[in-house]
């Protein structure tokens, strides 16, 4: 290409990483390859060394009352499969919200045809959850309720403090996919009030693919539906009842783990309040340009961006198409389409087309955003013509 490629897709997976990340990953293949916890030669203990570093280095960073309540998973998704599969019950009321992923969607979905009673809040105006709907559902009956800390289509943000709350009140524990704010925005898991975390390696914490976080706020009796080795308690049959060898069967990532140990050292050291600052400034940059361009609409709110996530459309052009031409012509990755998540297309009212949805990490700049704008001036003049 003429220009640089200019990467907007952060929200699927963050790109590049910093330079540690890769180097983390290629020392580890090379000085600790060995699996950890089932030897006692100097290359398993190295390798253990990986997996308990990275272990608080994540408890400390989400507040966690210990690295126990840190499980290492394959992913978000495998994080809330977890999750819901291990507390949810046939009898269960789980209440959730109207811009979920298809990670929470199709476990709930699965577990509804169980038994389970699953019951979802309706929009707010303009985005977000209608909190009295959400706290009306809670009175009725939660033994878990499952929500997104920040949508992957617009960006919002909830206010899980006040939503944990809302649970505890009437009986239940919160359930958190942080799959857009972990890494980006500050959580703690103590101030918060929620229950169980579910994080992405790959998005704001740096890392590789391959590797996902389950963060407890507390303990809790999760019925795991991965069993097998462990190395440790070899002699029993049954798999561990402690956390985290409770819900870590086989032979781990560990490559991966300690890819994510180097981002989350990198997010510690630029701080996750500049982080953040960054990003949504840019997707407020953004928002502005794009409010001032005739034929486009936005689904990401100027005056309410929290995030790096911006989601919009050209009038008559096909959001599929839209993207393909941002790559080819313009050098400019945006994802297009439904995004995983078509019950917040539902109730944005882009269903089945979806959006065109830029996303910023830690690694754009304004000048990323003014190409952006450019070349959406030129198809928007082009279809308005």
């Amino acid at each position: 290409m003429r220009e640089e490629f200019v990467y907007l897709d952060n929200a699927a997976t963050s790109w590049p990483k910093p330079g540690a990340v890769y180097a983390a990953i290629n020392a580890c293949m090379q000085h600790a390859g060995a699996n950890p916890g089932r030897s006692s030669h100097r290359m398993s203990v190295r390798a253990e060394r990986v997996m308990d570093e990275t272990r608080l280095l994540a408890a400390r960073l989400f507040n966690a009352p210990g690295p126990s309540h840190v499980v290492f998973t394959l992913n978000c998704t495998d994080s809330l499969n977890i999750a819901l599969k291990g507390l949810v019950r046939e009898g269960s009321r789980v209440v959730t919200g109207p811009y979920e992923h298809n990670s929470v969607v199709r476990p709930l979905r699965s577990l509804e045809r169980e038994g389970a009673v699953v019951r979802v809040a309706r929009a707010a105006p303009g985005s977000g959850v209608d909190m009295d709907d959400f706290e009306d559902l809670c009175r009725e009956g939660v033994d878990v309720a499952v929500i997104s800390h920040a949508s992957n289509v617009t960006g919002r943000v909830e206010p899980v403090a006040e939503l944990a709350g809302i649970v505890h009140r009437n009986g239940g524990l919160l359930v958190v996919d942080a799959a857009q704010t972990a890494g980006t925005l500050e959580i703690d898991l103590v101030s918060s009030g929620i229950d169980v975390l579910a994080a992405p390696g790959h998005k704001g914490l740096m890392g590789p693919m391959g590797v996902g976080l389950l963060v407890f706020g507390r303990d809790l009796d999760l019925r795991p539906w991965r069993e097998g080795g462990t190395g440790f308690r070899s002699e029993d049959e049954e798999q561990p009842g402690s956390l985290p060898w409770r819900l870590e069967a086989g032979t781990p990532n560990l490559p991966g783990i300690a890819g994510l140990g180097a981002g989350i050292r990198f997010v510690e050291s630029e701080g996750i309040r500049s982080i953040a600052e960054k990003e949504s400034s840019l997707a407020r940059e953004l928002t502005r340009g794009l409010a001032e361009i005739p034929g486009v609409r936005l689904y990401s709110d100027p005056e309410f961006t929290q995030s790096g996530i911006v989601s919009f459309t050209i009038d008559s052009l096909d959001v599929s198409m839209a993207g393909v031409m941002l790559d080819e012509a313009s050098g400019i990755g945006v994802r297009a389409g439904l995004h995983c998540a078509p019950a917040a297309h539902r109730s944005l009212g882009t269903f089945p087309g979806g959006t065109l949805r830029a996303s910023f990490g830690y690694f754009n700049n304004n000048d990323h955003v003014e190409r952006l704008l450019a070349a959406v001036r030129q198809l928007a003049v082009h279809e308005i013509r």
